[in-house]
Parts: C-alpha cells; sequence; structure tokens
C-alpha cells in the first residue's frame, strides 16, 4: 500500500528538492503533486485523495499556521507535518497548538524526514487496517440488513466511491492468502470462500483490470480457483443485488489454466450488448435517441440505461459523443473537410455545438488539433 503525499513551498528549490531526490517509494509514499502556496494547496487537496501534507510555515497568501488551521476542519484525517526555520520555534508551537502533527526544520535532513515519514506511514497502516476492518463489518450488516443507517456508516469510512462490484472466490486449497489491492476490501475469509467488495472503479475497464490483478494474485499461489463477479453498481443502495449476483454467477466468462471466472447473467435480461455496441459503431452519424433505441428492445429507457452503464463503466450519451469525437479526430487530420463538414459527418447539425463538445473532449477547438496535428507529423517527417 502506497500514501500519498503532497508538498507545498513557495521556493522551487525546496519544493523540487524533496520531490525529485528523497526516495519517497522506498518509504512507502507517492508524491501527488506540489504547491507553490496555501490556495494551491487547499484547492489540490479538495481534487486528489491525500494522506499527508508537507508544508512550509512561511508563504505569500495562505501562511502554513492559516493553510494547517483550516484543513484540521476540512480533512481532518490529513497529517500534517510543517517545515520551519531554526528562527520560527514561535511559528510551530502555533502549528502544533492548531493541529500540526510534527514539524522538521530547514534545511532538511533526509535521515530525520524518512524517520518522520516512516513513523507516519506506520501510523496510518494500522489506522487503515482498523478502517477495513469495521468496512468489513459495515459492508456485511448492510448485505443482512439493508438500512440507510448501515449504508451511512459506510459512507462515514471515507473514500468509498462508486462504482461498486463483488468478486467471490472459491477454491478447495487450505485456507490461501488474501490479495491487499487498492480499491478492494475482505470481507469474508473462510476455507472455502473469500469474498471481495471493490469500490471507486472508475469505469469497466477499470473493473477489468481490478478482476486481472486478482487472478494474478491467485494464479502465483498455484491453486485451482473459481471466481464470480457482478454487474457493476453505482448506489451504495444496490449492494444486496450485487452480492446476490456475485453469488449466483455461473456464465463462463473468462477461463486460464487454473483459474475460471463467472459472471452474472440476468435471465430477464436477453440483450446481447454487443450488438448494441455494434449498432451505435455503424449508425453514430445518424440521430440515435436512447429512449428510442430502447424502445427498440423493448426496454424502458431507465432500465437500459441502467444496463448500459453497467456493461461500459459511461452512460449512453457520453459513449456516442466519445465515439463521435474519435471519428471526427481522424477526419480532422485525414481530410480537408471544414469544421461544419466534419460536425455533420458525425451527426452534429449544429457546428458551434460541435465545436464546443469537441474543446470539452479534447481541449482544443477542432481547428488546433488539426494544425497540432499537422505540425506533429511534419515534426516526424
Amino acid at each position: 500500500m502506497m500514501f500519498s503525499i503532497l508538498i507545498v513551498d513557495d521556493e522551487w528549490t525546496i519544493r523540487e528538492g524533496l520531490k525529485r531526490t528523497v526516495p519517497w517509494k522506498e518509504w512507502g509514499i507517492k508524491v501527488i503533486g506540489t504547491a507553490t502556496n496555501g490556495n494551491e494547496a487547499l484547492e489540490m487537496l479538495t481534487q486528489f485523495h491525500v494522506d499527508i501534507l508537507l508544508t512550509d510555515i512561511r508563504m505569500p497568501g495562505i501562511s502554513g499556521l492559516e493553510l494547517i488551521e483550516r484543513c484540521r476542519s476540512q480533512f481532518p484525517d490529513l497529517i500534517l507535518v510543517l517545515l520551519t526555520g531554526h528562527d520560527e520555534f514561535e511559528y510551530a508551537q502555533k502549528a502544533i497548538k492548531l493541529g500540526a502533527d510534527d514539524f522538521l526544520l530547514k534545511p532538511t535532513n533526509v535521515d530525520e524526514l524518512e524517520a518522520t515519514m516512516r513513523s507516519i506511514t506506520n501510523d496510518l497502516y494500522i489506522k487503515q487496517a482498523e478502517k477495513n476492518n469495521i468496512l468489513a463489518l459495515f459492508i456485511k450488516d448492510a448485505i443482512q440488513h439493508n438500512t440507510l443507517q448501515n449504508i451511512e456508516k459506510i459512507q462515514s469510512i471515507g473514500n468509498i466511491r462508486p462504482q461498486y462490484g463483488f468478486i467471490i472466490v472459491r477454491s478447495q486449497a487450505e485456507k490461501i492468502a488474501h490479495a491487499t489491492l487498492e480499491s478492494v476490501q475482505l470481507i469474508d475469509d473462510k476455507v472455502s470462500q473469500q469474498v471481495y467488495f471493490c469500490h471507486s472503479l472508475k469505469n469497466g475497464e477499470h473493473w477489468e483490470e481490478t478482476i486481472q490483478k486478482l487472478k494474478n494474485h491467485y494464479s502465483r499461489m498455484e491453486c485451482r480457483a473459481t471466481f464470480h463477479i457482478s454487474l457493476l453498481a453505482d448506489d451504495l443502495n444496490q449492494l444486496i443485488t450485487i452480492y446476490k449476483q456475485a453469488n449466483s454467477a455461473s456464465q463462463l466468462y473468462k477461463t486460464s489454466e487454473n483459474i475460471t471466472i463467472f459472471q452474472y447473467h440476468d435471465d430477464q435480461y436477453t440483450l446481447d450488448f454487443e450488438k448494441v455496441i455494434q449498432y451505435i459503431q455503424q449508425h453514430y452519424q445518424e440521430a440515435i435517441s436512447q429512449t428510442e433505441l430502447a424502445a427498440k428492445l423493448n426496454m424502458s429507457n431507465s432500465y437500459f440505461s441502467k444496463l448500459f452503464k453497467q456493461h461500459t463503466g459511461i452512460n449512453f450519451v457520453d459513449y456516442l459523443t466519445l465515439k463521435r469525437m474519435e471519428v471526427a479526430k481522424e477526419l480532422l487530420l485525414s481530410t480537408t473537410l471544414k469544421t461544419y463538414e466534419v460536425a455533420a459527418e458525425v451527426g452534429y447539425e449544429e457546428s458551434r455545438y460541435f465545436s464546443q463538445l469537441f474543446k470539452k473532449t479534447t481541449g482544443l477547438t477542432p481547428l488546433q488539433f488539426r494544425e497540432n496535428g499537422s505540425l506533429g507529423k511534419l515534426s516526424k517527417e
């Protein structure tokens, strides 16, 4: 397990020196980023999960003391370590009173830094293990009694985000060492069965990667095992549903020398999703509506929407948009079609709307994308 750190200092040499020369990975720490002041730090803390904040005490704008005070109220679990000079002892005392966990003198001694960080990560490991044990209990309770109170308990743990899925591993082998993976929580460990709750899955591809990592773990154990996997859910209220899906999963999905994976198959759901994807690939330039497509398949719009997201990891509109943008990029680089002509080719009557979507997806306007692509070709030549 790796813990994340954010380094905050207005001096480039200190900030980058700490980032690049310290062997963070050896200490079980990953540098999530750097910030030049308190404002930048607060912005990054809202965007990323950070375990440790290492910050200078004196900075323009929000000082280290103010940053610590605000972090202590906004991010109560964050470990706060202050960088301070020999002449700033009073500041360090104030920082401890405001909630700083530790402080280090500048210039930073690597041995002292290592001792501090190893002590912090050791505490974080213990806290994480406690959290994992509590989370496992909460999920077990939620599976047995799907109450609002149990769902709120799980949410209180923090960093448990959609999407969710269950993987049940069954084997006749003796007790097997369980896998330790990020965003994968062991909730039941028996001689013949281990149950994993997976969370914070970004999309279907991330789900596949998680299954593969778990498969690799059991392959290394050299035991024969079967995996039973659920569909993905984006609501904790569906915990019982997806647990039952994994428990009854029996449709062959993948097989290897010693691992066989079964996925859940809904008997009421006869739609071959490959055909849906194929239909979109062939008709993306037309005015495809989710409602119309659902009606063609004799399904309700809401049910189609739910199943589509479970199988692809994103909603129908986003999937269609991404397909259209991929084709648009190819046309911009391989043809001389004008922007409005490219828009029409991929199913957009309004050129302006197409350009807005294109920039939102790629970060560039169609013209900028074409120019950048042309420059890339020239540089290769």
